[in-house]
């Protein structure tokens, strides 16, 4: 039985000198998309793990905490994401280009509208953007942005995105987030160009409900993101619900419970080390393929 739904892969742990080979055996392999992800900065401080999502929702749950709940360090390699997509895209073909969380809050919007842009006309129209609010002030004081303001930020900045990728002449004028008529060239050759918003919460998935094309999140929350958007008479616009594991291989029963959920992508962690992994991860890839069907 193959895999119900579309299946990418998480390369956030491929090494840097790895990364473009393997992703060209997930093209050819028939995965659907590879998705980096970020963090720019992070400090070295024994507390910096403290309020990572996992932590925190192990906290809830009267569980015992440590960073060994976070699946990476402070010095752990992080690529930056459009640099790594745009590599990959000159070496593959076909397979999307993804990046999720891309900490957009962090980045004036026109700068980050520039590198966007660019990747996916490179790419010839093959970028799928997961933005989301992150969970350490810290990388906020690290990039000199205001943590209380990231929401309205992150809203604004969404919007001026579109209206710098869709309009000829666009201009912005939002609390936190203001320019002029400027030109803008090239857009993305996607239209309209795909951005899933990513958190874990309610205030994420409202976002992403009114918002975002799509949403990259869990599935418990696709009804209430279904609801709002009928509410808000988007219910016939395309939207494409993405689902992120960093649990390591994801059972093909699992697929096929999500894909019940409604999501119609996975973006899984297929490698059987928790350690960062090199062209070893090939064989991992290809093992993981036969599991699923693909």
């Amino acid at each position: 039985m193959p895999a119900p739904l579309k299946v990418g892969v998480n390369i956030v742990f491929v090494k840097p000198d790895a990364v473009v080979r393997v992703s060209q055996a997930a093209e050819e392999l028939g995965f659907e998309s590879v998705w980096s992800g970020e963090h720019i900065a992070l400090p070295l401080r024994d507390d910096w793990w403290v309020n990572y999502t996992a932590v925190e929702a192990a906290r809830k749950a009267g569980q015992e905490v440590g960073p060994r709940l976070v699946p990476f360090k402070p010095t752990t390699d992080f690529l930056d994401p459009m640099t790594v997509l745009a590599a990959i895209s000159s070496a593959t073909r076909h397979i999307r280009l993804g990046v999720g969380i891309y900490l957009l809050p962090l980045r004036n919007p026109i700068v980050a509208a520039r590198s966007l842009a660019s990747v996916d006309v490179l790419s010839g129209g093959r970028l799928d953007l997961g933005v989301g609010l992150g969970w350490t002030k810290d990388e906020y004081d690290l990039t000199e942005q205001v943590w209380a303001t990231r929401g309205k930020r992150l809203d604004e900045g969404i919007q001026a995105l579109k209206i710098l990728f869709e309009e000829d002449e666009p201009e912005f004028h939002g609390q936190v987030i203001d320019f002029p008529k400027i030109g803008f060239q090239p857009k993305p050759i996607q239209k309209p160009f795909p951005i899933h918003v990513g958190g874990a919460g309610r205030l994420g998935a409202r976002r992403a409900a009114l918002l975002g094309t799509g949403w990259y999140g869990s599935a418990e929350y696709i009804p209430e993101i279904r609801t709002l958007r009928a509410e808000a008479g988007l219910a016939d616009e395309p939207f494409e619900y993405s689902s992120l594991s960093m649990a390591g291989p994801m059972a093909l029963e699992n697929l096929h419970t999500l894909a019940a959920q409604g999501v119609g992508r996975a973006v899984v962690v297929p490698w059987t080390s928790r350690k960062p992994v090199g062209l070893e991860g090939i064989d991992m890839l290809e093992g993981y393929a036969r599991q699923i069907g693909l």
